[in-house]
Formats: structure tokens, sequence, C-alpha cells
């Protein structure tokens, strides 16, 4: 069957946009997390840095992770919204994209 694009919901690719990238960011803490923490331990165990310094490093660290999640994920939406806008747009003037679609068995 086939089909042409005419129209991307802005909305619904900026939340999905989103989502993507807080998935995808969440993932990355926590792996730099499990990483920066087995780094630190081996520091405080070597003597050459203090615990409470070691522990404020990560604690800060990790509020920053945070912040950017959220800020990365407002980010997303934004370009999302933005390029489907954009694509409807150009799409007023330069037709759809052609897809082909098969129906699953």
């Amino acid at each position: 069957m086939k089909a042409t694009l005419s129209h991307i919901g802005a909305v619904s690719l900026g939340r999905l946009l989103a989502i993507w990238s807080f998935v995808i960011g969440v993932i990355s803490l926590v792996v730099y997390t499990l990483i920066m923490g087995l780094l630190a331990l081996l520091g405080v165990v070597s003597g050459s840095t203090d615990l409470v310094q070691t522990i404020l490093g990560l604690g800060i660290s990790l509020v920053m992770g945070v912040i950017a999640l959220v800020v990365g994920a407002i980010a997303m939406f934004i370009v999302g919204f933005l390029s489907a806008v954009v694509y409807n747009i150009i799409l007023g003037v330069g037709g759809g994209i052609d897809i082909d679609l098969k129906e699953r068995a």
C-alpha cells in the first residue's frame, strides 16, 4: 500500500523526541554515575582524596546530571516542535513524501 506523508503533528514529534532524549539521558547518567562512583571509591581507598570531598563531588555531579536531563528534554521538545512546523510548511510548497506501507500478517 502506498501512502503520502502530508502532515506531522508538531506536539507529538516534540513529545516523542523529549521522551527519547530523557530515556537515553537516564541510561547515560546511570552508567556515568556507576563509573564515577567506582573511580571515586578507588581514589578514597588509595588515600589520594578525602571521603567528604568525594561524596560532595559525586552529589554535585548527580544534581547537574539531573538538571541536564530536564533541560535536554525541553530542548529536544522545542527542536522536534520546530522541525515539524518547518516540515509542514515545506510540505505545503513541495508536496509530501511517498511511503510504502505493508500490513502485518
